[in-house]
């Protein structure tokens, strides 16, 4: 090749790559609600709370059942998100077990890790979110208790190639298992040996810093 087509072709790619920045730049944060059917799931805990300021870990996958590729609005230059939030927040928290289940106490939620995977890659990542919820009874019955939850919303994001390589999996690739991990902790020791089960309300994904 010629060294005028190189550089021809050199000055295409990085007009391009600008021209990717220009248009991604220009557009707005996209946000997709209730990604991966995570809508009125429950994040469970897998074994009782422990006294250490009452902790303990609660999880959800949709492993059972995997989902199709999120369709986007199409993208130009093959512009993708540098930016990832995941938000969501709670209907209600159950309390099952043994164990003291006051009228009111909070929840610190920390430590929380996002998975996703299909056939051809895999993604995670982790943030200490630090969300605290208060937590008022509304019912209770022989070994359980329901609680309303405050309007707190639980909010991790994700580096930039991490993002890219999140919106990859979950566009493309075929289907996909999202998996939701997070430490808790509650202010009231009167719980170790309960377990606890949070539904998830209002989850979205905002996508943004597109390039």
């Amino acid at each position: 090749m010629k060294k005028s087509a190189v550089l021809s072709v050199v000055v295409l790619g990085l007009s391009l790559a600008s021209c990717s920045r220009i248009v991604g730049a220009a557009i707005p944060p996209q946000t997709i609600s209730n990604p991966a059917g995570l809508e009125g799931k429950q994040l469970v805990a897998s074994s009782p709370l422990v006294i250490e300021s009452v902790r303990g870990t609660v999880s959800y996958s949709t492993a059972g059942a995997p989902f199709g590729d999120i369709q986007i609005q199409e993208l130009p230059f093959g512009i993708k998100p540098g930016g990832l939030e995941f938000r969501t927040g709670f209907s209600q928290i159950d309390v099952t077990g043994a164990c003291v289940k006051p009228q009111a106490f909070t929840v610190t939620v920390r430590d929380v890790k996002v998975d996703a995977s299909d056939p051809v890659a895999s993604a995670t990542f982790t943030e200490n979110a630090a969300a605290q919820f208060t937590l008022t009874r509304t019912s209770e019955s022989a070994g359980k208790a329901t609680y309303g939850v405050s309007d707190t919303k639980l909010s991790v994001s994700a580096d930039v190639a991490t993002a890219m390589k999140f919106f990859s999996i979950l566009t493309t690739g075929g289907q996909n298992t999202v998996s939701v991990t997070a430490t808790i902790s509650a202010s009231d020791n009167g719980l170790a040996g309960c377990t606890m089960g949070f539904t998830l309300k209002d989850v979205s994904v905002t996508l943004s810093k597109f390039q």
